[in-house]
């Protein structure tokens, strides 16, 4: 067993067999790889497409909600501009409207705001019949509540009697000073309702496409963490370095071993030793990449 010539013969099958499995490893990796980068492609591009139509219906139902709160914001000015025409200035205890305490308190900024433009075009002494000659000169657009709260406050600083907040007016001559007209009508109201609906519906959408995002990013992840192949890398030169190379540059300085005849038992050992081990690892690497092929196929 321990001849020369069967020694040689045996560590160059051994090169042989280890060379022809490293080879259909090496394509197997390789196929893994290309189809792993074809679902990832596919899977990035899948999740492209989600994340627009996530920013395209967040961006659709933004504009809904928005449509609803000007609707609520104008009806809550109409309804200030009546608490203020009769002299209720509790604002504690005014309707809210369906909207939050800040969007309240910016609606109520904004009303005394109107209100000290108004006061600017109305600081002139004038009559009450003069107020809508003085806000068609201002270019005050008619049916707003812009309007109809510059007619208040023209309405009362041409009577010149003030309240004690500093603002217009005290109990208005209804004679002089218009009731709000602005009432919500059936129309309105059942756009309004199919806005919420429609919200509702786009709600219901985003939750399931952030759902499908979730879900496709966790197969990325997963995708990424099979593409990591530090570790397959190190065992194939591993197994290259010294069941191949190293065996295969004894191979080729053989003629020392008749002057040192002890070595042909280590280079015997070692080429025994060698083709175990990398066959064992080679095999368990096969059975790890099956075995992860199996779930990946199960999920």
């Amino acid at each position: 067993m321990f001849d020369l010539k069967n020694i040689l013969v045996y560590a160059n099958s051994n090169i042989q067999i280890i060379g022809i499995f490293i080879a259909i490893i090496g394509g197997l990796v390789a196929t893994k790889l290309l189809n792993a980068k074809i679902e990832k492609d596919t899977l990035e591009e899948k999740l492209n497409r989600i994340i627009k139509e996530i920013e395209f219906n967040t961006f659709k139902k933004s504009g809904k909600e928005n449509r609803i709160y000007l609707k609520k914001k104008e009806d809550y000015m109409y309804y200030i501009h009546d608490k203020i025409i009769e002299e209720d200035f509790d604002i504690s205890n005014y309707d809210d409207y369906d909207l939050t305490e800040e969007q309240r308190t910016a609606i109520i900024e904004e009303v005394k705001e109107i209100i000290r433009g108004a006061l600017v075009i109305f600081k002139e002494p004038h009559t009450t019949s003069e107020v809508e000659s003085i806000l068609k000169q201002n270019h005050i657009k008619e049916n707003t509540i812009e309007y109809d709260i510059y007619y208040y406050v023209g309405s009362e600083t041409g009577k010149s009697t003030r309240n004690g907040f500093g603002y217009p007016g005290l109990l208005p001559n209804l004679q002089d000073v218009r009731l709000s007209s602005h009432f919500s009508s059936l129309q309105e109201n059942l756009e309004e309702r199919d806005l919420n609906n429609r919200i509702d519906e786009l709600n219901e959408l985003l939750k399931w496409k952030i759902i499908e995002k979730e879900d496709i990013e966790s197969k990325i992840k997963a995708i990424n963490s099979n593409l990591n192949i530090k570790k397959d890398v190190l065992l194939f030169i591993f197994i290259t370095i010294f069941a191949i190379i190293i065996p295969q540059v004894i191979l080729s300085i053989y003629p020392i071993f008749i002057n040192f005849k002890w070595l042909k038992y280590v280079f015997s050992i070692y080429s025994i030793n060698s083709f175990i081990i990398s066959m064992c690892l080679m095999l368990w690497y096969i059975y790890k990449l099956f075995l992860n092929i199996s779930k990946n196929n199960a999920k």
